[in-house]
């Protein structure tokens, strides 16, 4: 019997019968594991650098370096003053006062600097000054020089904040800033407290002369840091096209409104700060090893929760509502820390810490919508100078906050507590009121321009 003869299957083009015209056939190893192009590896890994990228990776890391540094120094830096320097505690307190006031006199200057040439440049300075600074200290011997190395940190400290957010903002787009800034708060949550325990460190091993040795190193924190946000691109902002445009910044009724508003906001820093402590020592019957376990939840409250909390204040009517949301945290977490003392053991434990955290979600509240607003208000040729004006407002609460904390609500008690309260709720109804009109404002209405009817304006 002859068979019949069986035709040959023809193999497309490009591989296997069934496969697509034109594509390889994927390779198998031993395993039998299929191996990918390489090209799609290559794909994978450019996408995830361009995301870090994104994200200023150089500038997180001067944020890293510089905060280890200063967690250092600030974790010795009252005990240097009295035990090295020579100074009283008497003496300390009036003299990093004065710094402050005058500190806030010179941001602004120190903005419009920034705003003719880049923040990058005048930030990668303003850290040089602060290693010069750190080091003089070693070499201040009494209260006037004290005195003078005090008030030139305080200038850098007060302007740093305004040029980073001028920076974020001259290198990322607008839906970029508030991410941005929110992981470099972490990161630089995260080198505060990498220097406060490196610094306990040292303290507790006995080293000679580890005075010297923190606050070197924290100069060098500062160098190291300037050389990181040299590899940054500077980009100078546009410069104001007249000499009446540079004054622009004291006529804008809108910035004065929102800082003084904000510096409300920023009442949750002598709380957590001032306040809290001193309630907690000397009106419940918690132990005093509470606040550091309360201080250090604190802080992991805020690494964890920075992002997702800030990328909820995006934009302008996100922001506002974190405005209503940060006051009802803190008039919540008042409430709080006034009924802690009617209760005692494990409760006052409890209620200490829902109230600690409770004020630190209103932080992150606040600190998202001001980033955001801030923004918002200032513009491109006087950014730098709009956000250090903003930045004021943050100072101005932390001056007059310790005097409010001991002068009013602790000496009140109880009832100095819920009027701090009602403080943060009624600030609470005024973004809600704001936002509330934008919501329901019309449109701009745009000029007709039909060819049967020629375009007019109304002069005013």
């Amino acid at each position: 019997m002859v068979g019949r003869r069986v035709p040959q299957r023809r193999v497309p083009p490009g591989g296997r019968r069934g496969s697509r015209p034109g594509r390889p056939r994927r390779r198998r190893d031993a395993g039998g594991t299929v191996r990918r192009p390489d090209r799609e590896s290559t794909h994978l890994i450019a996408s995830l650098l361009e995301r870090v990228r994104a994200f200023l990776p150089w500038l997180l890391a001067a944020a890293l370096v510089e905060w280890v540094g200063t967690g250092l120094f600030l974790a010795v830096s009252t005990v240097f003053f009295v035990k090295v320097v020579g100074l009283t505690p008497a003496q300390v307190g009036p003299g990093l006062t004065i710094a402050a006031v005058v500190a806030m006199a010179a941001v602004l200057p120190v903005g419009r600097l920034a705003d003719r040439y880049g923040p990058r440049n005048v930030l990668v300075l303003i850290n040089l000054m602060r290693a010069a600074a750190t080091a003089c200290f070693l070499l201040v011997h009494g209260w006037w020089g004290f005195l003078a190395v005090s008030v030139l940190i305080a200038v850098t400290d007060h302007a740093a904040p305004a040029l980073i957010q001028a920076l974020v903002g001259d290198l990322t787009g607008i839906d970029r800033r508030t991410r941005v800034l929110a992981v470099h708060r972490s990161v630089i949550n995260v080198g505060l407290s990498i220097g406060g325990l490196s610094a306990g460190i040292l303290l507790g091993v006995g080293l000679e002369h580890v005075f010297h040795v923190l606050l070197l190193a924290d100069a060098a924190a500062f160098i190291a840091a300037a050389a990181l946000l040299c590899k940054l691109p500077g980009r100078p902002s546009p410069r104001p096209r007249d000499a009446l445009a540079r004054w622009r910044v004291l006529r804008d009724t809108r910035l004065l409104a929102l800082t003084a508003y904000d510096s409300v906001m920023c009442l949750w820093q002598p709380m957590l700060n001032i306040a809290f402590p001193l309630w907690l020592i000397t009106r419940t019957d918690a132990p005093v090893s509470l606040v550091g376990i309360l201080y250090a939840t604190a802080t992991v409250t805020c690494i964890i929760l920075q992002y997702p909390i800030s990328v909820r204040a995006g934009t302008p009517r996100q922001a506002l509502h974190g405005y209503v949301l940060a006051g009802l945290c803190l008039a919540t977490a008042s409430l709080g820390l006034a009924a802690a003392p009617a209760v005692s053991g494990t409760a006052t434990v409890a209620v200490l810490a829902a109230a600690v955290i409770t004020l630190t979600i209103g932080e992150l509240f606040q600190v998202g919508s001001a980033w955001t607003l801030s923004f918002e208000i200032a513009p491109p040729d006087q950014r730098t100078t709009y956000l250090a004006a903003f930045g004021l407002g943050r100072a101005t609460g932390r001056a007059a906050g310790p005097l409010l904390m001991t002068g009013v609500v602790l000496a009140l008690g109880e009832p100095g507590w819920i009027l701090l309260a009602a403080v943060h709720a009624a600030a609470a109804v005024a973004p809600a009121i704001v936002a509330k009109r934008r919501h329901h404002q019309p449109p701009p209405r745009k000029p007709c321009t039909s060819p049967d009817r020629p375009t007019t304006t109304r002069r005013s």
